[in-house]
């Protein structure tokens, strides 16, 4: 099968991080909001196939999905990362019976976030890796967003050496 891992986000437009601007936020590093995405006219797309540049010019391809619900089970042993919204019912139907305790201990779990609004209750009870992105610093997005592939690069290394990454 493939060897190209799988990325879940939020399907609610108002999570930060949305089909919209996924391959900015993942690929380029880059917050642009889901509105101005709107505003320039992209178009939402069912998956996002982002080219993830590594040190030393490689780069390697990850799937980004929002609809989780049409995986195959071959295609849940590749998810190796999500963010979560907050509410629990965003695992209503995924495997591990949707809970999120037993989801987190299989998938790397994240929360994109303004540093300066509250963490969401749920959030804090769980095992989820924050990525505060500060409104009034923006250019610190850079560091935060690659915090998310330094995190998810020793979790893979661990637990899912055998796909690429």
């Amino acid at each position: 099968g493939s060897r190209t891992p799988i990325i879940i986000i939020p399907a609610a437009t108002t999570s930060l991080i949305t089909m919209f601007n996924a391959k900015d936020v993942l690929q380029d590093l880059r917050f642009v909001s889901t509105d101005e995405k709107k505003a320039q006219g992209t178009k939402r797309d069912n998956e996002v196939l982002i080219q993830r540049r590594k040190s030393g010019g490689l780069t390697v391809p990850y799937r980004v999905i929002d609809n989780p619900l049409k995986l195959s089970q071959d295609d849940w042993e590749r998810v190796v990362a999500v963010f979560v919204q907050g509410p629990a019912w965003q695992f209503k139907n995924w495997p591990w019976n949707g809970n999120p305790v037993e989801i987190f201990s299989k998938v790397k779990a994240f929360h994109l976030k303004w540093a300066e609004l509250p963490l969401e209750a749920n959030v804090s009870k769980w095992a989820v890796t924050v990525l505060n992105l500060d409104r009034m610093r923006r250019h610190l997005d850079r560091a935060t967003l690659n915090m998310f592939w330094e995190v998810l690069d020793k979790y893979m290394a661990k637990e899912k050496p055998h796909l690429r990454y």
